[in-house]
């Protein structure tokens, strides 16, 4: 029953990932199909890359104290060119790649307080909501529980198959076949009762 369960809804996950249109960029970040989502500062401005230092990791996880990023040209939804000292909010794909088409300045680090750079288009006021009351931060932990209860399941199952072979174990082993104890017993005891009827029939 949990399997299929579970198997439903990694279909509906698979369906809903497949038929995500830009719009619904802000929603498809929480199925943390990205390595992380962060707030960061870019702090050195190299010939091909910016180095960023993150600072808050709303979703995923990120090893480096600071990412070497490929340069990209502006940020999301204005004109604006990248500066050393720019607060940014993105998304990692990769140990040192971002969604440069979906990196947004930020007025400060602090993602409860933040307010993202850009044209007011619906689905910016989205994620900047999303972002500032800890949505991101929510959608990770369900999918860290989600985690948890697959893994129980996959427990479960083991255990199941532990406690077959432990009854197999019970078994008594005849002619290279496994027969219940209680069979065993029986036998054992007709086997008995017919050697003692034996005895007394011929004395």
């Amino acid at each position: 029953m949990v399997k299929k369960i579970s198997a439903i809804i990694f279909m509906l996950l698979l369906f809903i990932s497949t038929n995500v249109y830009a719009g619904d960029i802000p929603e498809s970040i929480m199925l943390g199909k990205q390595n992380a989502l962060f707030t960061g500062k870019i702090t050195a401005i190299n010939t091909d890359t910016y180095s960023i230092v993150p600072s808050t990791i709303m979703m995923g996880s990120i090893k480096q104290p600071e990412l070497q990023i490929k340069k990209f040209d502006k940020y999301y939804g204005t004109g604006n060119k990248p500066k050393i000292g720019d607060f940014i909010v993105a998304v990692l794909l990769d140990e040192n790649k971002i969604d440069d088409t979906w990196v947004f300045k930020s007025t400060s680090e602090d993602y409860r307080t933040l307010k993202l750079v850009s044209e007011p288009y619906d689905m910016v006021l989205r994620y900047e909501k999303y972002i500032n009351e800890g949505k991101y931060f929510e959608a990770q932990k369900r999918i860290d529980e989600n985690k948890k209860v697959s893994s129980a399941s996959t427990n479960v199952s083991v255990d199941n198959t532990k406690e077959v072979q432990n009854n197999k174990e019970q078994f008594y082993l005849t002619n290279g076949k496994f027969i219940p104890i209680s069979i065993g017993i029986a036998l054992g005891l007709v086997s008995l009762f017919i050697t003692k009827f034996k005895k007394s029939h011929n004395n």
